[in-house]
């Protein structure tokens, strides 16, 4: 057999082995599929894993957090916010869905810290979780909004021609002295975007500190001077808005941080408690947007703005301007009040729009009036 032939040979052995696994694969296959698909179990119950719906601190050395359904926490460890070192394990006590977390050492107040660590529900599912929060307050002062300016603007003074800006502000009075750690000042429209945390300064009984709204940086403005007064030296800000004799607070954010109708809203941002809140609006304004609503809900069950949230129940802000603002004219009552342990008035008949805004200073008691 010369090899043409052996080829050729060999090419029709191949085919009919070819053929014949064919035939024996088509006739066996129905049965074999048809018996994998009558023998396969579907898995069943929850793959989910549990999820954290709230932390806060509760002393200085303690912490709770709450889960979505009952877990348990392994390798739980208390860190600085910036270490990788531990500062210790953390002892884990268990009540239904909540963990009260207790730590070998105090925290500070003011300070950044975290917890890591693992959480497991009885079906194996874990979440590995790291929580961030502040050392805990434990001398809080009590506050109240005095004065808010939602309006942005600039002058030029005559004589040197120069361009002074004047942003947002947010004013404070001090009922009880105490640390601002753990306050926050929000706006309904913006909510996170644009909130003012306090740092952890001490004041006193009857201080004004004023919360400057946003960092100026816009060119051919006076950008300089906004300095964080955050110990005894109260001339440290220069700016044309601060004051010698008031604590001044400039926030990071450079973007608008009130809506033209608004919630500003005062909270403790450990527990979410609603402290105090101005509601103000556009006289054209008919009704809240979305994410404002949804805020107007829950100042209304807190009680801290009279007779509910309603746009009707806002104060008029049209002619709040670079030089006047919202200005609380009950303060004195609201002292008062405070001193002898009553309920602090605030709502729409509480504030004016004043001629001049004073942030740091005494409320001016004058009401702009319309040429």
């Amino acid at each position: 057999m010369n090899s043409n032939q052996f080829v050729k040979k060999m090419g029709q052995m191949i085919f009919i082995s070819a053929g014949l696994l064919f035939a024996v694969t088509f006739s066996v296959c129905p049965m074999s599929c048809r018996s994998s698909v009558e023998s396969l179990e579907l898995l069943s119950g929850d793959f989910s894993v549990p999820k954290i719906t709230k932390f806060f601190a509760t002393s200085s050395n303690s912490a709770r957090i709450d889960f979505s359904r009952e877990v348990e926490l392994k390798n739980t460890e208390l860190f600085l916010s910036d270490e990788v070192s531990s500062l210790g394990n953390v002892e884990c006590k268990y009540e239904e869905n909540s963990v009260l977390l207790e730590f070998q050492n105090e925290t500070a107040i003011g300070i950044d810290y975290k917890v890591e660590g693992m959480a497991f529900d009885s079906a194996g599912n874990s979440l590995t979780f790291s929580v961030p929060f502040k050392g805990f307050n434990s001398n809080p002062a009590k506050v109240i909004i005095a004065e808010l300016r939602n309006a942005y603007g600039t002058k030029t003074i005559k004589e040197t021609k120069e361009k002074v800006h004047r942003s947002e502000f947010v004013e404070l009075y001090v009922l009880k002295g105490g640390n601002l750690s753990g306050l926050e000042v929000v706006s309904a429209a913006n909510g996170d975007k644009t909130k003012f945390i306090l740092p952890a300064v001490e004041v006193k009984n009857g201080d004004y500190v004023t919360l400057h709204m946003r960092t100026i940086v816009a060119d051919g403005l006076d950008g300089e001077g906004m300095h964080n007064e955050l110990e005894d030296n109260l001339k440290l800000s220069k700016h044309e808005d601060s004051c010698d004799t008031a604590r001044d607070l400039w926030s990071e954010c450079t973007k608008k941080p009130f809506a033209a109708s608004d919630i500003v809203v005062l909270r403790n941002s450990n527990t979410s408690e609603i402290l105090d809140a101005v509601v103000f609006a556009k006289s054209d304004c008919t009704e809240w947007k979305k994410g404002i609503s949804d805020f107007a809900s829950i100042i209304s069950e807190s009680g801290v703005w009279q007779d509910g949230v309603s746009v009707e129940n806002a104060v008029c802000c049209d002619n709040v301007s670079p030089t006047k603002s919202l200005s609380r004219k009950n303060l004195k009552e609201a002292i008062a009040a405070y001193k002898n342990g009553q309920p602090i008035v605030n709502g729409k008949d509480c504030w004016i729009v004043a001629k001049t805004a004073t942030p740091g200073y005494k409320n001016s008691d004058i009401p702009y009036m319309k040429k």
